[in-house]
């Protein structure tokens, strides 16, 4: 019997807390069918209909979890994450840390159904005769309450967020209640070590920034696996867990210490330590070792813009989703492990050789990259370009998260000029329509008038056109096209564009995979009605294109004729293990073999005496240069071997300029594409030559 003394110090609203906590006991029993005992049994028929109206079965969904990007070998590229969790199997999770998870939050966990009555009653006892407040939820309540929690958290609704954590007056009273109904729902799907398992994988268990599941946790704080977590770190990890602000480690080293000890007194308190090892350890420190799992391609290094371009893939195809937040959700909460085609050693060589050439900081200011493509596959092993990847606001021009590799869907730029690096596509179109590689034409300097050029199907768009020559050079009036192709002579080119069809290079650079940079077709239109790729200029390379679908474009002919589109995924697995449908390299012979290699054998040639000499590699290449006119100012370099096809531009990304006269740092001076891409070029290719096999060569298809 409490005293009267005692009864009048009890607080209004500590009875009523009393009271509130025993209705809901009644309630839960008259709920459940058990015979009710204490002061809520008058009141608990009236109230089954309340409880009946509650939720029975609980919404689990999977656990949002990190992805992970690798490269081919194997090593970490980035991770992606919007709650930063791993889960892991029980058998993974060391024992000591499944007894402090009891111990601290419900250690007759073993005993109850879902709703511990001992527990209620306790609750409410310590908190009418105690300042302190303890909870009478189980360890399956306190999941319950997660799982709804989390759920609102995913679906961005606050409102059924903030009703899922509510502790305070009648809306604490039946989120109590709507637990405690749920809670038995779990206890009839789940054995207790699956019901300790789920809550083990869904705790927030602070950090800056949060980490959610024990997994995650532990690699966190010590960078150790969830079944390596020893007596100390485990009471840690367990006290967290009833305020994660509160007992954050990083931030609240001391108010974690002590919350610790706290639950070592009741791992020792109900029997799962001894007295040694209680004392031993409350007596350590928290001894952390802070690990940082980055988010995000930012941590990707010289990977930084092939990872934003594989990102992209999973944003934009609908191989991943329906739609573009379906597939960023998969990527951010999935659990992916995305296996990607990158090189790790061909990427280290070509971020260093762009770097190196042409620095970030560079007073010219100039973007330099490259991107290299298996020909036969379409694999994309390496994407470089010179600068420091940035998802913030750049803070100079050494920044950007453009990817000047790609096009503007894949988060590049609108794409550059492309200068001579064209002509192959002309000279293809030449090939296949009969010509040879002997055959010839007046590569003199001369009006073409608008009535030279031929269009097929297509909107004529020929004009009067004076093209001429690098550094103004003349030429032979009996040219091959051999010869065209090796010394890059614009004059001759013109003159064979005018016996070729025109929409056929078109038609031939589209089944190469060239589009604009912008996405959009060759045969576009502009407001005007104008077609760039069919004006006479375009055999010069006037037309803007993607980096990579260049390098793609010449691993076709380095395939003997064979497209494959640009592929940077390998393969996806997803949290269980299973196979993830990824985009096709949707190969296909696009060109005639003898078309292919007959362009490939030309290109061999400007090594010998032509406009690549002094750039070998030390096994047979092709290659061609492109530079544009000096109010553009960008040059490139295309070259392939049989296993691999570089594509180096080198350019000012934000506007043009005539770099003879403004010209500065590492690409002063007159620039042409043996110079610096070309050189780039070599340095990479040199070096990558040596990692991969099969570089046999191309032959003459005239033999």
């Amino acid at each position: 019997m409490v005293n009267s003394t005692t009864a009048r110090s009890v607080p209004v609203s500590a009875l009523s807390q009393f009271l509130a906590v025993s209705t809901i006991a009644g309630l839960v029993l008259a709920g459940l069918g058990i015979p009710a005992v204490g002061a809520a049994a008058a009141g608990a028929d009236a109230g089954v209909e309340v409880f009946d109206a509650l939720p029975a079965e609980l919404d689990e969904r999977e656990l949002a979890q990190q992805s992970r990007m690798l490269s081919a070998d194997g090593s970490e590229i980035a991770t992606f994450y919007w709650q930063n969790r791993e889960e892991v199997e029980f058998d993974d999770i060391s024992q000591e840390m499944k007894d402090a998870t009891v111990a601290v939050e419900d250690y007759r966990f073993y005993e109850h159904a879902g709703v511990d009555l001992q527990g209620i009653a306790r609750a409410a006892v310590n908190n009418i005769l105690s300042d302190s407040t303890q909870g009478g939820s189980t360890l399956t309540q306190q999941y319950v309450k997660n799982v709804l929690a989390q759920n609102a958290y995913e679906e961005d609704d606050a409102e059924s967020f903030e009703d899922a954590i509510e502790s305070d007056g009648a809306e604490g009273y039946t989120r109590k209640l709507r637990e405690a109904k749920l809670a038995v729902a779990v206890e009839n799907r789940y054995d207790k070590d699956q019901i300790l398992h789920r809550y083990l994988n869904i705790n927030n268990y602070s950090g800056s920034p949060n980490v959610y599941g024990v997994e995650a946790a532990a690699e966190r704080y010590w960078g150790v696996a969830a079944s390596e977590l020893d007596l100390q770190q485990s009471a840690t990890l367990a006290g967290i867990v009833q305020n994660p602000s509160a007992y954050n480690p990083e931030r609240h080293p001391e108010r974690t210490l002590d919350r610790r000890n706290t639950v070592l007194s009741l791992m020792h308190e109900h029997g799962f330590i001894d007295d040694e090892q209680y004392e031993e350890a409350r007596e350590a420190d928290l001894d952390l070792d802070i690990h940082t799992t980055p988010n995000g391609c930012a941590a990707a290094g010289g990977a930084a813009y092939f990872c934003d371009y594989v990102q992209r893939i999973i944003e934009n195809d609908e191989t991943f989703g329906d739609d573009r937040s379906e597939r960023s959700h998969l990527l951010q909460r999935g659990g992916l492990t995305i296996h990607t085609t990158l090189d790790s050693d061909v990427q280290d060589i070509a971020d260093d050789a762009v770097r190196s050439r042409v620095p970030a900081d560079d007073a010219s200011g100039a973007g330099h990259t490259a991107v290299t493509v298996e020909p036969g596959s379409g694999r994309v092993v390496a994407m470089a370009q010179n600068r420091d990847y940035t998802v913030t606001e750049a803070e100079s021009s050494a920044q950007t998260q453009i990817n000047y590799n790609v096009d503007r869907a894949h988060n590049g730029a609108d794409g550059f000029q492309v200068g001579s690096t064209w002509k192959p596509f002309v000279l293809a179109q030449w090939l296949t329509e009969g010509n040879g590689l002997d055959g010839t034409v007046d590569a003199t300097e001369r009006n073409f008038p608008a009535d030279a050029w031929r269009y097929g199907d297509c909107p004529a768009m020929g004009d009067e056109w004076d093209p001429s020559n690098a550094g103004d050079s003349d030429a032979s009036p009996s040219m091959t096209a051999l010869e065209a192709t090796q010394q890059s002579v614009n004059t001759a080119f013109a003159a064979m564009g005018t016996q070729v069809d025109m929409c056929g290079v078109l038609d031939t650079a589209t089944s190469l995979g060239i589009t604009y940079g912008s996405g959009d077709p060759l045969d576009t239109a502009d407001d005007e009605g104008f077609v760039p790729a069919l004006s006479p200029a375009s055999i010069l390379g006037t037309v803007q294109v993607a980096p990579l679908d260049m390098a793609s474009a010449f691993a076709t002919f380095g395939a003997d004729g064979e497209y494959c589109r640009p592929t940077a995924i390998d393969s996806i697995t997803d949290a269980d293990g299973e196979e993830v449908d990824v985009p096709s390299e949707d190969c296909e012979q696009v060109l005639d073999e003898d078309v292919a290699q007959g362009v490939a054998y030309a290109m061999s040639k400007t090594f010998d005496g032509g406009t690549t000499q002094g750039l070998e590699i030390g096994v047979p290449a092709a290659a061609k240069t492109g530079t544009t006119n000096f109010e553009v100012g960008s040059t490139s370099l295309a070259g392939f071997t049989r296993s691999l096809s570089t594509y180096v531009w080198t350019g000012d990304p934000e506007r043009n300029r005539d770099w003879r006269s403004e010209g500065a740092g590492a690409v002063s001076g007159e620039v042409y594409g043996a110079t610096v891409s070309g050189r780039t070029w070599q340095d990479i290719m040199k070096r990558a030559a040596a990692h991969t096999d099969g570089n046999t060569g191309f032959s003459d298809p005239r033999d």
